[in-house]
């Protein structure tokens, strides 16, 4: 079994010697690399349904790990315990449900150390959110995986001045240091954007909203990025 670079990429930034939570874990192999390479303790594998939790303990169980990773069967953080581990891993979902299932277990939230979240879309609002709590982001990366690219985001707590809207959009670690696949990033969301705006230029009375201004605005910050 081996996981993508999208996977890989979160492991990354997972700390070493630390007890994990992988919440959607799906088919756990997150989890299970993390351990076969020995880099945590444990972890604990949630998923909201039954099916994908099934396909994670039967991986578990070929890797011969049941001991070490307990799945559990619920929503979100609501599986764990405040302080049953260092570091949550959501990804896969959409930003506004991750700032969402964050919103659900605030006192889970508050005896963590870390957050490593890969979300779908809605990245500013869970940026955005990770600072309204005393949060700040610490450290990001963008992975390729099957054409797809992705965010990845570290957080840890700690009150941090909250970046441009800019930044919360597309990553205040990745706009400061632009990585290899940055290009990629701001090409994606120019190319959105550009879509948006020729939708709402057949409308007079959409060109005359807030929303078109902020987007022209915002596909002339990125022209100026390339």
């Amino acid at each position: 079994m081996s996981i993508g670079p999208r996977l890989q990429t979160v492991a990354n930034f997972v700390p070493e010697g630390s007890k994990v939570a992988d919440i959607g874990t799906d088919h756990g192999y997150l989890p299970i690399e993390l351990l076969t390479s020995k880099k945590i303790t444990g972890a604990i594998a949630g998923d909201i349904n039954q099916g994908p939790l099934l396909s994670a303990k039967r991986s578990i169980a070929n890797a011969q790990l049941e001991d070490q990773i307990t799945t559990r069967l619920g929503s979100g953080l609501t599986i764990l315990q405040p302080g049953e581990v260092d570091i949550a891993m959501i990804c896969g979902m959409g930003g506004h449900l991750i700032t969402q299932i964050l919103q659900d277990s605030p006192e889970v939230v508050q005896q963590l150390q870390g957050l490593i979240l890969q979300p779908q879309q809605g990245f500013s609002k869970l940026r955005n959110y990770l600072y309204d709590i005393g949060w700040h982001i610490e450290d990001e990366a963008l992975a390729l995986e099957d054409n797809r690219l992705y965010q990845i985001i570290y957080a840890r707590p700690g009150v941090a001045a909250k970046p441009e809207a800019l930044a919360l959009e597309l990553g205040p670690v990745i706009l400061a240091t632009k990585p290899p696949l940055f290009s990629n990033l701001v090409q994606e969301q120019l190319t959105k954007t550009r879509k948006a705006l020729k939708g709402m230029n057949k409308s007079e009375a959409a060109k005359a909203t807030e929303e078109y201004r902020a987007l022209t605005a915002y596909q002339e910050e990125l022209e100026a990025l390339l």
